[in-house]
């Protein structure tokens, strides 16, 4: 783990594995601590992995002033560029995803290939704009929100899995009251969020990409991700079983991944 300075502040930052360069960008509130870590994954195992912690977040510093998907995109390439990386694969998922946009139009010339998973390039993608009512939610409606398989049915099925979601959701509300930091970084990560909108230039996307979705996300439905993938020349869409986050303890997806950044 190190630090650097990049736009005025120290971002930090992991590096693993050994290979071709992949730059990985977290989705919205995760960090290096998150135990869901992408250093757990098997991508490590083929590619120099880096993964950092965005603005405002975990060990890095953060503003008091907003800030947006743009923003982070050039935090993104700019510590890459800090570490000596030219040209290099990048990976975001979710609102890593947005920020993974950014990036390959705003640095073109040092994205290699692209990987877009369940994500969206703003409002006009027709994606529902849920993330600042999430807290409003029910537990249900936050589940079905994940995957649109864990209906009323399902619950009633699976209780156990109901409560286990429960209590993490008040773990993490009450972590995040705990930490002022944490609040402002969130919500101003939320805001960044809200005002993504990338829909109109992702024709101007160069490298290749490969898009994918979950045919249950219901925050991000398949025909957001096919959207995507239509508007980015000759990209590569791809629909797997999951929701908006199975699929990240799916071997068959790292796998899909994994040989199209080798191809």
């Amino acid at each position: 783990m190190g630090f650097a300075k990049v736009n005025d502040l120290n971002l930090h930052y992991e590096l693993r594995g050994a290979g071709p360069q992949v730059l990985f960008i977290h989705g919205i509130g995760a960090d290096l601590k998150n135990p869901i870590s992408i250093f757990n994954t098997p991508l490590p195992r083929h590619f120099t992995v880096l993964a950092f912690d965005p603005r405002g977040l975990g060990e890095s510093d953060g503003t008091a002033e907003p800030f947006t998907i743009a923003d982070m995109a050039d935090d993104a390439a700019g510590l890459a560029a800090a570490l000596g990386w030219e040209r290099y694969h990048v990976l975001g998922a979710s609102m890593g995803g947005m920020v993974a946009q950014e990036l390959a139009l705003r640095h073109p010339a040092a994205v290699d290939k692209l990987v877009l998973g369940v994500t969206n390039a703003g409002e006009k993608n027709g994606a529902p704009v849920v993330i600042d009512k999430l807290e409003q939610m029910s537990t249900l409606e936050k589940l079905r929100l994940s995957d649109t398989r864990q209906d009323e049915d399902w619950a009633a099925a699976n209780p156990e899995a109901v409560a286990k979601f429960e209590q993490q959701s008040i773990a993490a509300s009450a972590a995040m009251q705990a930490d002022p930091a944490l609040i402002r970084g969130f919500g101003n990560q939320v805001n960044a969020v809200l005002k993504h909108d990338t829909f109109d230039r992702l024709p101007q996307i160069k490298a290749a990409t490969l898009v994918f979705g979950g045919r249950y996300d219901g925050s991000n439905p398949p025909e957001v991700p096919r959207a995507i993938a239509g508007l980015i020349p000759n990209a590569r869409l791809e629909l797997v079983e999951h929701g908006h986050s199975g699929w990240y303890f799916d071997p068959k997806v790292w796998d899909m991944i994994i040989d199209f950044l080798c191809d």
